[in-house]
């Protein structure tokens, strides 16, 4: 899986073939709640900033039409989550849950050619005009024919998906399409269901609100915000860039965490501890304060945007293999509290909390070796739709060719000079690690 963004996206034009889910049966008032992370988005859609997914699937093949079709509608019948949509009411918002869905081919378009960023740039407008959550199935369904290659698009609302969805949709197309027979899907809103019973069960006293509360008086209950001037002024936003970029490739991130094991650490907090170091490198502090989402609720099975916020102040000290120690001791403290949702942590902090960016500064992990993914020779892209910003946003992730990084930033002068230096000195210190791989290995501190 590869991470992008609308800004930047590409592709190769050819003929468009859209499909149109249309729902079946009458909608009921579904029994999950939604999310804290829901009602966020929601607000900002209603606010005139859609926030939405795509998957694009590229086949080295012309794909049959008609049994496409056939894997479009199957797999968003199968996902529950997939099936509803969102109504504003005067106390919130409510999910309602249509039974059932019958995916039409809808219409075909010749190939108008465009150039690819052109092209990508008219799919990302169609994709911002279909995918309103308040409406039933607001799914952009697509496939780009070609005289030998395909690509397949899927757009979804950020309500409907997270990263481990966009994951196991690529996995379950590719199975399909190659006739094999999946398993039962497992229900994405039982799991929303799940997570909004842990969050009804979180008492005053709970020890994981207290440490909330220790994180957020350690910043002066500021919410995080990237702490190196970027060149926006609190209050205003600017267009959004986006950077990618490989740390290490295949054989040497395999080094890396090698090495990392050998010293009693961990993948993820070792580049956590990179990304602080190259941080404080350019001016940051030797704490570096951010949100680290992690997935809580949702079965491999299950599409759903079943994603908590857990705090973590991350340190960026001299020796960054006792500072790697350090932070795979705090992230394995830290990845429980997001189990608590944030709906206690505002009851608790939010008369205190200050917040001068709209965005929060976050940095996100993500493993595709674990996780199901397309067959062999499929090339699978995630891809995000952008919107003005004011603070920077990170997204590492792991996949067979190497450890590459996505940063989402407002685009001035200032920011792309201090991440530009950052992300480079974070490939500096991962590729430093590897070098210690014929070293004596000395652990000291727990294995987390």
């Amino acid at each position: 899986m590869k991470l992008s963004s609308s800004e930047t996206w590409e592709v190769e034009p050819g003929e468009l073939v859209r499909w149109l889910p249309v729902p079946g049966g009458c909608a009921a008032l579904a029994s999950a709640p939604v999310s804290e992370n829901e009602r966020f988005h929601l607000d900002s859609v209603s606010q005139g900033q859609p926030g939405w997914i795509a998957l694009t699937l590229d086949f080295p093949e012309r794909l049959d039409l008609d049994r496409l079709g056939e894997v479009v509608s199957t797999v968003i019948a199968r996902h529950d989550v997939l099936r509803s949509h969102y109504v504003a009411t005067d106390t919130g918002y409510q999910r309602l849950l249509h039974g059932g869905v019958d995916v039409k081919e809808d219409s075909r378009e010749p190939d108008a050619g465009l150039r690819p960023a052109e092209f990508a740039s008219a799919l990302s407008a169609r994709i911002t005009a279909t995918c309103n959550p308040f409406e039933p199935m607001p799914h952009f369904l697509a496939a780009v024919r070609r005289s030998s290659s395909t690509t397949v698009v899927c757009g979804f609302d950020h309500c409907y998906v997270d990263a481990r969805s966009m994951a196991l949709l690529s996995s379950e197309i590719c199975e399909l399409l190659a006739g094999a027979a999946l398993a039962p899907a497992e229900s994405g809103l039982d799991a929303l269901r799940r997570v909004a019973g842990d969050e009804a069960a979180v008492t005053p006293d709970d020890a994981r609100l207290g440490e909330w509360g220790r994180f957020l008086a350690a910043t002066d209950w500021q919410v995080p915000e990237f702490p190196v001037d970027l060149g926006v002024t609190p209050g205003t936003a600017a267009e959004m860039h986006t950077m990618v970029a490989t740390l290490l490739p295949g054989d040497t991130a395999r080094a890396f965490s090698s090495v990392v094991h050998q010293h009693g650490g961990r993948t993820y907090p070792a580049v956590l501890t990179c990304a602080a170091m190259a941080v404080s490198s350019v001016g940051g502090p030797d704490e570096l304060a951010t949100v680290v989402p992690a997935g809580t609720g949702a079965g491999p099975g299950c599409v759903g945007w079943s994603v908590g916020n857990a705090p973590l102040r991350i340190a960026a000290g001299d020796d960054l293999f006792a500072a790697m120690h350090v932070n795979t001791a705090r992230l394995a403290a830290a990845l429980p509290l997001a189990e608590i949702g944030l709906t206690p942590v505002y009851a608790a902090f939010g008369h205190r909390l200050r917040q001068r960016r709209s965005d929060v500064f976050m940095m996100s992990y993500v493993d595709y070796t674990r996780l199901p993914g397309p067959h062999p020779g499929v090339r699978a892209e995630q891809v995000s739709s952008a919107k003005p910003t004011d603070t920077a946003q990170w997204w590492f992730w792991r996949d067979a060719d190497g450890i590459h990084v996505r940063v989402r930033y407002p685009r001035t002068e200032r920011a792309v000079e201090v991440l530009a230096a950052t992300v480079e000195e974070m490939r500096t210190l991962a590729t430093a690690v590897v070098a210690h791989a014929a070293d004596p290995v000395t652990v000291s501190g727990e294995r987390a």
